[in-house]
């Protein structure tokens, strides 16, 4: 793996990761290792950067952030709390268009607004649309991903962002013992990685 000379950060970081194994490697605990290597073997091809771009936008279609519930009570003050401030920054920045609904089955994006965001992601470096990537996967948001990896967003707020109806049910029921742990601490690992990379492409 080469990492250019321009990026002593990021090459510092990978050297880390490798650093802090132990006798066995985990690919778990190489998550920026894992983004370098996507954006070297991956996404320097043209024709698979396209495709990944184009099923990365399927997500902002029926983005969460977009889905606005009335009850339970709980659940509709967190998506105002964590998703509006994120809809609102994705129109004023782009200047675009994005609807909302409390009926996820009728929710769609309009062209326009796709295609705005396609001319964005496209400008993207393979790095960063590695990490664009990875993010998506993880919070299931499009619109979530991006303010993390445009520096809109800080990892925690974008965890929190991805974990909102987690949390309501959380609040509504209780939390599991442990498994509500490792799912925020592998989210917040990956979402860091890809923070890290982005910032670094």
């Amino acid at each position: 793996m080469r990492i250019s000379a321009r990026q002593p950060a990021l090459a510092w970081l990978v050297a880390g990761e490798w650093e802090s194994q132990k006798e066995f490697l985990g690919a778990h605990s190489l998550p920026l290792t894992s983004l370098v290597s996507r954006a070297i073997d991956g996404l320097s091809d043209a024709s698979v950067r396209a495709d990944v771009i184009t099923k990365l936008l399927k997500y902002f279609h029926t983005d969460s952030v977009c889905l606005h519930d009335n009850h339970p009570r709980v659940l509709a003050e967190l998506q105002e709390r964590h998703y509006a401030p994120i809809a609102a920054w994705a129109r004023s920045t782009y200047g675009i268009d994005i609807k909302t609904t409390t009926d996820m089955f009728v929710l769609r994006q309009t062209p326009e607004a796709a295609d705005r965001l396609r001319a964005v992601v496209e400008g993207f470096s393979d790095l960063k649309l590695a990490a664009l990537e990875r993010a998506v996967m993880t919070a299931k948001s499009f619109l979530i991903a991006l303010a993390l990896v445009e520096q809109h967003v800080s990892v925690e707020d974008a965890a929190c962002a991805a974990q909102v109806e987690a949390t309501a049910q959380t609040q509504l029921w209780g939390e599991l013992e442990n498994a509500h742990d490792l799912d925020n601490a592998a989210m917040r690992q990956i979402l860091g990685a890809s923070a890290c990379a982005a910032l670094n492409a």
